[in-house]
């Protein structure tokens, strides 16, 4: 563009023109390397959403393509609970083997209770569509951003609540895929690359 501007006339070169160009040659690539770390800093953004489900049923989003090795780590959020009695309002953040939860590792913040003020924040082990293992590892308030961090490998989670020391859970699973979940209200999920 600069070119164009600067070339003289009748054909000769103006003075400033290589100066010029190459400013052109660098404000070029300066727009190149400001774009690529604006299209990289997208990439990195954390992936929001939210779900919903009516009471009684389950509203779940896979988040990745099954691999042998999985890291995820984010925050659910739950900002409408049901009030019916068909099924306690949970959200959960979890790594599944196969295209349900039947093989699964579940983090979850449920409201187990109508009368409760409080979600309580644990996790389980789901095989063949059984709770092998299932523990409570904290209460938080009903509005309560929970942070979650699962990191799968060898068959082996880890788990970590709120920065909590993690736990170890030993799966039959060689596969996963991450994915979110809520059951009876709506929750807001934010997913780190």
């Amino acid at each position: 563009m600069i070119r164009f501007a600067l070339d003289g006339l009748c054909g000769a070169e103006h003075p400033l023109a290589a100066h010029c160009k190459r400013c052109a040659r660098c404000c070029l690539n300066a727009s190149l390397i400001a774009f690529l770390l604006a299209l990289s800093a997208a990439a990195l953004e954390a992936k929001s959403l939210t779900l919903s489900a009516e009471p009684g049923h389950f509203n779940a989003s896979t988040l990745g393509a099954p691999a042998s090795s999985v890291a995820l780590a984010g925050t659910l959020r739950m900002v409408a609970l049901s009030r019916a009695k068909a099924w306690p309002p949970a959200a959960y953040i979890g790594i599944q083997q196969g295209s349900n939860r039947n093989n699964s590792v579940q983090v979850l913040a449920i409201r187990n209770r109508e009368i409760d003020d409080y979600l309580v924040v644990g996790y389980r082990l789901v095989v063949d569509g059984k709770e092998v293992e299932v523990a409570s590892l904290e209460d938080v308030p009903l509005t309560a951003t929970v942070r979650v961090s699962i990191v799968f490998r060898g068959g082996v989670a880890k788990i970590s609540v709120n920065g909590s020391t993690p736990v170890e859970l030993q799966t039959p699973f060689r596969e996963v895929a991450p994915y979110v979940s809520v059951s009876s209200g709506r929750a807001e999920f934010t997913i780190e690359p």
